[in-house]
């Protein structure tokens, strides 16, 4: 009897077995989902082939074949993990290889994508296919991250066009030290490319005698120096895009003590893609439709025209004599630029002469004490006189700017009122266009702080705060207080001046505190306009300046000394992020940039010693910039991007943070979406914005601790969404 009770039992234990199993896995339709893989968020569905049901990762147009043990993973929720041996084939790599069984149907194709697996395109997904032009080659990714990646699309849309390796100085040539004869005396770094690997063929030769300094480099930004050496570094996954190549010596133990550097601007052969568009996500890139030998940007003429969204502004006081006029600028995307014909058009920067025509200090000269009993013993009527001559001949001018920096931002003496009393001149006089003071916001965010002790300054509980108005966030956050000195200053301002320049290559928090200050500062004071602070070069705090040696036309053989420029990703990702607030004003020198040498402007020295040679500027202050200017396309190319989808942007729907899961499976929750806890905690930041009808949703990812040279993959709403290095990812998905 015993026996048979338990034979009995398990038949039952049998039978319940077999009908969950009949209940769970033989009912499943062609096409359900049956579970999900967690790392990428996409479904794992059902394919019914007579008698055999596989696994397939994906939609029923677009997907990866699985095997049956994908089912097993601990990375995968599904009801039929018990069951998986129902389903046909185990695979290599717990399930990740694709069964040698599946049959593709008719109807159906099978492609390659970037990393060698197989994926499945059927329906209208397949029709596409075969009906486009030959595809071109896919971007290549960082597939050691993720161990498997979402099928992509062949179809690439978009003008694109094919670049070759090159950089200035140019590669071939490399970086040379001369002789007083104009021949090369030394060659100090040449860049050599091979099968997407990068290498520093000079690495072992030294430019710096102190053994205090060790060599190191930097692609695009990091916080601190790689000192590996400079070999076979594989930037394959950049192909189309620029990059910045340092190679720097730092005091050993002082990461940040930099003194001799060189710096390299190179572009990685490839595709320049200007939209690339995998499944429903179109990425927008550079509308360029070429890349000129020129020092300087292309822009001007290789762009198409377009306009800025609604609202929103692009200041330049950079010009060049490809547009003498400032025209071809202003049709594209620059709202003013110092060179422009049309007043309206027109920006100005006033440097100051009318607080040292009333006796101010010179600006740095002498402590802020000296500069406010100056300040408290000036005659407020003077200065309103000094002031007045400022605005009357630009009364109509689009965009007038003040230096403003023997005072400065920082400055908190009482006296700032007769300042306010001068700035009511543009009352007076009626001025019409934008008014500004270099760098000033009504709050104003230590990134010193922020970037070197890890310190959010209690920004994100402000990022949270719902209300809005000076005297609301004065209430709300009485400890932290704004700029209240400045009341009758900020009245006068029409713009509020965030972010601020690039100071070192170690500022991976730069676009995190640019949006965090921009985004209160729009909080504090919702009728101004806060637009990015920018400059096209670095401005270096614990950097020498670098030495480069140049020769003119006629031979004649000069030293100069230069500041690094931005890295193009960095710019590339100004222009993207200064979009979601209203805009930026680009910084330069008030002289325009030709690509001629022999017009050194004031930085020419001799080749021995300090002494420097006599000014050599052409017609209309005409000068050489000495750097490559073609970071400049890379920050219009993100104007441009956020320009194409304006619909969006001027769409009354609010910006949001989504989840993120990362590369890792970690999930990106809460607060620690916003910039100031991202960048705290090494995240990447994305924001996102609908469309009126909620059909399209523009994303904007960028991520500052990932190397330049890496491509990386988000999961974000569903969607896979690829980060090019430290450029900004700018996609719209389409519902």
């Amino acid at each position: 009897m015993r026996k048979i009770f338990v034979v009995f039992v398990l038949c039952l234990i049998f039978l319940d077995g077999a009908a969950q199993f009949r209940k769970i896995v033989l009912r499943p339709k062609h096409g359900q989902i049956i579970g999900r893989w967690i790392p990428t968020n996409q479904p794992l569905r059902a394919w019914i082939d007579g008698n055999k049901i596989f696994v397939i990762q994906g939609d029923m147009q677009n997907f990866v074949v699985r095997g049956a043990n994908m089912l097993t993973r601990n990375d995968v929720e599904s009801d039929y993990k018990r069951y998986y041996q129902y389903f046909t084939e185990n695979t290599n790599n717990n399930g990740l290889e694709n069964p040698k069984s599946f049959v593709v149907p008719n109807g159906c194709i099978q492609q390659k994508s970037s990393d060698g697996s197989m994926f499945i395109l059927c329906g209208q997904k397949a029709i596409e296919v075969t009906s486009a032009p030959k595809p071109s080659v896919l971007p290549q990714t960082n597939t050691a991250i993720i161990s498997q990646e979402k099928p992509l699309s062949t179809v690439r849309r978009g003008e694109n066009i094919d670049l070759k390796f090159s950089g200035y100085p140019k590669i071939s040539e490399g970086f040379s030290y001369l002789k007083a004869d104009g021949s090369v005396k030394e060659i100090l770094s040449k860049l050599k490319l091979d099968n997407g690997k990068l290498s520093e063929e000079q690495w072992d030769k030294s430019f710096n005698s102190n053994n205090q300094y060790e060599k190191g480099y930097y692609i695009g930004l990091g916080e601190k120096s790689n000192t590996a050496a400079l070999r076979e570094v594989d930037v394959s996954s950049m192909a189309g895009f620029d990059l910045s190549v340092i190679e720097v010596y730092t005091e050993k133990g002082k990461y940040w003590n930099a003194h001799n550097w060189i710096q390299q601007y190179i572009t990685i052969p490839g595709k320049r893609m200007v939209t690339d568009t995998v499944d429903k996500a179109v990425y927008f890139w550079n509308p360029g439709k070429q890349v000129s030998e020129s020092i300087l940007p292309d822009f001007y003429d290789s762009f198409p025209e377009f306009t800025l969204p609604k609202g929103k502004i692009v200041k330049f006081s950079y010009a060049s004599t490809s547009d003498f006029s400032g025209e071809k600028a202003t049709k594209r995307g620059v709202s003013f630029v110092h060179n422009a014909k049309n007043i309206t058009q027109k920006s100005w920067m006033d440097y100051d002469g009318w607080l040292y025509n009333a006796g101010c200090p010179k600006a740095y000269s002498v402590t802020e004490e000296v500069v406010n009993k100056w300040l408290d013993a000036v005659d407020a009527n003077v200065l309103k006189k000094n002031f007045s001559e400022v605005v009357g001949p630009n009364i109509k001018t689009g965009y007038l700017s003040l230096n403003f920096e023997p005072i400065g931002v920082w400055n908190g003496s009482k006296s700032l009122r007769k300042i306010g009393f001068a700035l009511q001149e543009l009352k007076t006089q009626k001025a019409e266009g934008e008014f500004a003071i270099w760098s000033l916001n009504p709050l104003g965010m230590s990134r010193a702080k922020f970037e070197g002790e890890r310190d959010a300054q209690g920004m994100t509980k402000v990022l949270k705060w719902q209300g809005s108005g000076f005297e609301a966030y004065n209430q709300a956050f009485p400890m932290m207080g704004t700029r209240n000195l400045w009341g009758n200053v900020r009245d006068a301002v029409t713009i509020s001046q965030v972010g601020n320049y690039c100071n070192d290559l170690r500022n991976v928090g730069t676009i995190y505190h640019l949006m965090t200050e921009g985004l209160i500062s729009k909080k504090i004071e919702p009728s101004k306009k806060a637009l990015a602070n920018i400059w096209h070069e670095i401005e270096t705090f614990d950097w020498e300046l670098g030495e480069q040696m140049h020769k003119t036309s006629s031979g004649e053989v000069f030293r100069i000394k230069v500041k690094p420029i931005v890295p193009p990703d960095l710019m590339q990702s100004w222009g993207v992020w200064s979009m979601w607030l209203d805009g930026l004003d680009l910084w330069s020198d008030p002289n325009t940039k030709i690509d001629n040498p022999d017009l050194w402007g004031s930085k020419a020295m001799e080749l021995e010693g300090d002494k420097f040679k006599e000014n050599r500027f052409g017609e209309k202050l005409t000068s050489y910039p000495f750097q490559s200017q073609k970071n400049i396309d890379w920050l219009m190319a993100g104007v441009w991007a956020m320009s194409m989808n304006k619909d969006i942007l001027e769409a009354d729907t609010p910006l949001e943070y989504p989840e993120v899961i990362l590369p890792d499976g970690r999930t990106v929750t809460g607060d620690n979406k916003l910039p100031t806890e991202a960048y705290i905690r090494g995240f990447p930041l994305v924001m996102k914005k609908r469309d009126d009808n909620s059909k399209d949703v523009l994303y904007t990812a960028y991520w500052g601790h990932n190397p330049a040279n890496k491509t990386v993959k988000l999961v974000v709403d569903g969607n896979e969404i690829f980060i090019k290095g430290q450029y900004t990812s700018v996609v719209r998905i389409k519902k």
